[in-house]
């Protein structure tokens, strides 16, 4: 393996768990090969692709002029949110309102947010990824927008899609998104709009049924991304708490995506998610996926500890350097939590 820039690690393996039996909320996502190539090594292109100008490299150089460097009163405002968010989960514990995994830990696990590009530039989708972009941290949410969703899959050999809905497992391994909510608003007319919705799970390989809804603008929609009671505002609300529960089948966790010229690894993970510098991250294998008995993921046991890596450096909001601490070193395909 060559290092350096070119130094990534192989996603290899089966991938995804298997598909779950269909049901009246969900579907197993369709078979057609693509999440499936996507973590394979032919389709990085390993042995046929000149990896003179590695298809991340954009995102680091990027991420690297985006942001500085986290100082230490920043990091440990964040270790003190994050301890008093497992403090209110555990006094929370007997609340009808449970509070998911990752919330407890004041990680952000992040969302991808898709609409065809010849669809964007309609006033509905304006409205519709403001308003979402407007409560997502209030769900402890990080989002990610259609332009960044487009840069992660442009000019790559690692998905045999053009489009960024098409290639969920790499989304998943850069730019770390654990859904992609797929939206399609239809034409808007009389002040109203239809908009579809579908959702997949990245890493567990589950795809959601499609919801199509009609919502009513009005002037407040425009000017303060759906206004409270406005039909936008309750729309992105449910969305955001549905993403929510279907996050927290499992508590949050990152991959390995990289090698830096040093050997040390990128994980696509950064301040916006919660991390800091020093934060130990445990290294899980595929675990087990714990299904309800008509097939639905209710939740996910990491496993046996594989290894262990320590963050080190802070590249913009959404990477980190990590290093290998002990055991196994991580490869993208597997799962790396917080170490409480």
């Amino acid at each position: 393996m060559a290092r350096g820039w070119c130094g990534l690690l192989v996603l290899a393996g089966a991938g995804l768990a298997a598909g779950c039996a269909s049901g009246p909320d969900e579907r197993v996502a369709a078979d057609d090969g693509r999440m499936a190539l996507a973590d394979s090594d032919a389709a990085f292109g390993y042995e046929s692709t000149d990896w003179e100008t590695p298809f991340w490299e954009r995102w680091i150089a990027r991420a690297r002029s985006d942001a500085a460097e986290a100082d230490e009163q920043t990091a440990a405002s964040q270790r003190s949110a994050r301890r008093g968010a497992a403090t209110v989960a555990a006094a929370s514990s007997d609340s009808s309102h449970a509070i998911d995994a990752a919330a407890a830990t004041g990680m952000q696990p992040r969302i991808g947010v898709y609409i065809a590009p010849e669809s964007r530039g309609s006033l509905a989708a304006y409205r519709l990824i403001n308003a979402l972009d407007r409560r997502a941290a209030d769900h402890g949410i990080a989002l990610v927008k259609p332009g960044e969703l487009d840069d992660a899959v442009a000019g790559t050999d690692a998905c045999p899609a053009d489009t960024a809905q098409e290639c969920p497992k790499l989304l998943s391994i850069f730019p770390g998104v654990r859904l992609l909510v797929v939206l399609d608003p239809g034409q808007s007319r009389a002040g109203s709009a239809s908009v579809e919705t579908r959702m997949l799970d990245t890493d567990f390989g589950v795809e959601y049924d499609t919801s199509s809804t009609t919502l009513e603008f009005d002037r407040a929609d425009a000017d303060e991304a759906g206004a409270p009671g406005s039909d936008v505002a309750v729309w992105s609300e449910h969305l955001l708490d549905l993403a929510a529960d279907r996050l927290a089948i499992a508590p949050w966790f990152t991959h390995t995506f990289a090698l830096t010229e040093d050997e040390d690894m990128y994980v696509s993970a950064g301040r916006e998610s919660g991390l800091t510098v020093g934060d130990t991250l445990i290294v899980h294998g595929e675990g087990s996926v714990v299904r309800a008995p008509g097939g639905r993921p209710v939740a996910w046991n990491p496993g046996a500890e594989d290894g262990r890596v320590r963050v080190t450096q802070l590249v913009g909001r959404n990477v980190a350097v990590v290093e290998h601490v002990s055991g196994r070193r991580p490869d993208p395909r597997d799962r790396l939590t917080l170490a409480p």
